[in-house]
Order: C-alpha cells, then sequence, then structure tokens
C-alpha cells in the first residue's frame, strides 16, 4: 500500500492479472447490483477490455450492468466495439452507451468543432442523469472504472502535458478532442478520480517507467496522467512483475 492510500498488486504475469481483474469485476458488480439494483462500469479501449473476454454470462444478472467509456472516436465507436466483442455480446450486456453524433456527420469525414462539442455536452447529460451512476457530489461517480496505462503514462484518453490533463480541476465532465486525425470524446481527470473503484492495470516490460513514475508520483503530474487518478474512493494498480519488478 502507498502512503497515499493507493495500493499497487504484482502478479506473476499478465495471465493472472486478467483473472483478478475479471474476479474485482464480477464481485463488485454483484455487490453493487444488490445494495442499489444496477452497476456502473466504465472502461477504456485496449488490452484491459480484451481481459474481460473471461467473464462469465452466468456470474451475475448482465441486464442490470450499464457500460461507459472512458474515451471514443466519434463516429468510429471503437471502444463500443471492443466491448461488444469481449463480453457484451457474450453476456448480453444491451445497455452500452457510446456517445451520439448526428447522422448528418456518421460518414467517417472529420468533423466540425461544434459537432465534437455537442457530443460531449451530450455524453455529460447522459452521466449526469443516468440512473445508475452516483451523481450526489459534483462529478458523476461510477462504481468501477477501468483503465490502461501506457507507456507515456496516458490513461483513458487523457495524454500528457494535453490541454485535456491540464483542464484538470476545471470541472470539466467530457472534453471534445478535434484535430484532423482525431475526433473523439475524453472523460476528464475529475470524472476519473470521483469513481468509487477504480484500477489501472499495466503489464510488460515497456510499462515499467510508467509505473515507476505512476505509483511514485515523483516529477510533473501533467507529464503521468495515470499518476493523478487518486480519489476518496478505491484505487488500485494491477502490474506484472516485467512491469513492476
Amino acid at each position: 500500500q502507498l502512503p497515499d492510500g493507493r495500493k499497487v498488486v504484482t502478479f506473476n504475469d499478465e495471465t493472472s492479472l486478467s483473472a483478478l481483474l475479471v474476479a474485482e469485476v464480477t464481485k463488485t458488480a454483484k455487490a453493487a447490483i444488490a445494495a442499489k439494483g444496477s452497476f456502473s462500469l466504465c472502461i477504456p479501449a485496449g488490452s484491459v477490455v480484451s481481459a474481460l473476454k473471461g467473464l462469465d454470462p452466468a456470474a451475475l444478472d448482465w441486464s442490470k450492468v450499464n457500460v461507459f467509456f472512458t474515451g471514443e472516436r466519434l463516429g468510429q465507436n471503437k471502444s463500443y466495439s471492443a466491448a461488444l466483442d469481449a463480453f457484451c455480446n457474450k453476456c448480453k450486456v444491451s445497455n452500452v452507451f457510446y456517445p451520439l453524433i448526428r447522422p448528418l456527420f456518421s460518414g467517417g469525414e472529420p468533423l466540425p468543432q461544434f459537432a465534437i462539442d455537442e457530443a460531449a455536452a451530450a455524453y455529460t447529460a447522459l452521466l449526469k442523469v443516468h440512473p445508475s451512476i452516483d451523481n450526489s457530489g459534483p462529478m458523476p461517480s461510477f462504481d468501477m472504472l477501468l483503465l490502461g496505462v501506457g507507456e507515456d503514462g496516458h490513461c483513458g484518453s487523457l495524454h500528457p502535458n494535453s490541454k485535456e490533463i491540464k483542464g484538470t480541476g476545471s470541472g470539466t465532465v467530457t472534453f471534445g478532442i478535434c484535430n484532423p486525425s482525431k475526433n473523439q470524446i475524453a472523460l476528464s481527470m475529475d470524472v476519473m478520480t470521483a469513481a468509487k473503484k477504480v484500477i489501472l492495470a499495466a503489464s510488460g516490460e515497456k510499462k515499467k517507467h510508467a509505473v515507476s513514475r505512476g505509483t511514485k508520483g515523483d516529477g510533473d503530474p501533467f507529464e503521468c496522467p495515470a499518476s493523478m487518478v487518486r480519489g476518496k474512493g478505491e484505487i488500485l494498480w494491477f502490474t506484472d512483475k516485467a512491469s513492476n519488478p
């Protein structure tokens, strides 16, 4: 356990890490459904979601599970597709919420700024009213948030020294990112730190530097967004012996 209350768990390998990730999601979902009749889960794309292929369709009432995204490419919905492939189709999770854009803009072409701003505002509105998300505080609070950690220390769609990570503390829920190669939404660090339970997963030798900076919190926090994930809820780092020897 780190002095600030975050916990670091180190597994022998990625397989063991994935197995416990699945177990933690299952346990947290069951507890939330028993307590309030629903479970809100916010997920990224990438290896973290691939690990959720191990979720068991018979483990719980998946009709009470609601899935949201830390970031999404507008009109491409890569995170949404990855979630369907990994576990939503298998477990028959129908409440999967990707950001909306107008049909006018659904051809895949670069979007104008206002369309991205509208999509970000609509996703914020959804998170502020969805009954599975706790909105008793200033920020929407998911029951559980999963994050992968990039080699550069990014998490979700918040990248080092970006305008979005530097907007932490502003009260923004969803950022709209508009550039020629990428039109997307990104949930803010303020939302990430409001979640009741957060798991950051980083495995493999290439993640060693990011894990070290993220858990020690040395240096400029904007250079390693993962180091900024601290909150009142439970914050767990899942690493393996390659990333955290």
